[in-house]
């Protein structure tokens, strides 16, 4: 409905074509169409006649064949019709074929950082553009999976505030919250959080907001990530923002393969000691840019670059037949590690 309104805007701005009163009619009648009608489920002229009486429109056959006409070859709607007095009614081409809108649908379903509410919304939204059979089928075919909804129902409100801040080109501040024992979210600290923003990026279903740090460190300002469901009080600076010549040089696909769970830090060249039937996770993970090396017992050496991160080093032991074997530090952070749970385990006994 919306999409026919533009149109009519747009049409109406060279030349006024169509009284108020018929406008409706019009409308009324795309509705319909649109709600009872698909390639499976055609209408006839009584039908839409009556489905028109009970929407207030008291139309002749003649008037509702003009509209037709009207929507077709004003308006670009696809309203298919065949021959003779028993003439079947319905539309063909939709903004969304019915396949296309089940993948949508299915991505805002299973989109952590969509809260639940906003999530039922927008599918009513996209469903409306359906007939009424496609919606009926969608419901009973496409289950949700709503494992870890994100809870902060001002996600639109901070992705409308960061897009018109990358708009102007401006610093942000913001307060980060974190969750409590309590299951509510609460501020993590009493500082205000100050950045440049550079980015939306969408990774792990979550929505992450990137960008760099307002001072420099060493003549160099430092990336940043947050979560999008996670700041709150946003405030745009009238400060415009730096690092646009970093900028140029971001690669969002790099920068997400190398940051497991979105773990912030330095990342490092990382060298694993695998079996060959591991390799496919390392390809999973970063992509084919990493190099692999086959030593003389058949093992293989994977080299990648990462953030050594603690999800990092528990996801590579989590693998069993994994051994880091360089940088040494990596290497002794993952024993460490290994040992720190053992010990954990051994006191508990």
């Amino acid at each position: 409905m919306y999409e026919l309104l533009k149109r009519w805007e747009k049409a109406n701005e060279k030349e006024p074509f169509m009284p108020d009163y018929s406008k409706n009619r019009v409308l009324a009648l795309y509705k319909i169409l649109i709600n009872y009608t698909d390639e499976q489920h055609q209408i006839s002229m009584q039908d839409i006649l009556g489905y028109m009486e009970a929407e207030g429109h008291f139309c002749s056959e003649d008037s509702i064949l003009r509209y037709i006409k009207q929507l077709r070859n004003e308006l670009g709607v696809d309203v298919i019709s065949s021959r003779g007095r028993n003439a079947q009614y319905f539309i063909g081409d939709r903004l969304l074929e019915k396949e296309e809108m089940r993948l949508i649908i299915d991505s805002v379903n299973a989109s952590n950082f969509i809260e639940k509410s906003i999530a039922t919304k927008m599918i009513d939204k996209l469903k409306s553009t359906m007939s009424i059979y496609d919606s009926e089928e969608l419901d009973r075919n496409v289950l949700g999976i709503n494992i870890a909804k994100a809870e902060n129902r001002k996600i639109l409100y901070n992705v409308n505030l960061i897009q018109e801040a990358l708009n102007k080109g401006v610093q942000i501040s913001f307060d980060y919250m974190g969750w409590n024992r309590n299951k509510k979210l609460v501020k993590k600290s009493d500082r205000r959080y100050n950045m440049n923003p550079w980015a939306l990026i969408c990774a792990n279903d979550r929505y992450y907001l990137y960008g760099y740090d307002v001072k420099e460190t060493q003549g160099v300002l430092y990336e940043r990530h947050y979560r999008v469901d996670k700041l709150d009080n946003i405030i745009l600076s009238e400060v415009s923002r730096e690092g646009k010549s970093q900028f140029r040089s971001f690669n969002a696909n790099t920068y997400v393969s190398r940051r497991m769970g979105m773990f912030s830090g330095r990342e490092q060249a990382i060298t694993v000691r695998i079996p060959e039937n591991l390799v496919g996770a390392f390809i999973d993970q970063f992509g084919k840019r990493i190099t692999i090396t086959e030593e003389t017992d058949g093992m293989l050496l994977v080299t990648f670059n990462a953030v050594a991160s603690v999800i990092l080093l528990g996801w590579i032991i989590g693998l069993k037949c994994a051994e880091v074997v360089a940088p040494e530090n990596v290497r002794e952070d993952i024993k460490a590690l290994i040992q720190c749970n053992l010990n954990y385990y051994n006191e508990k006994n």
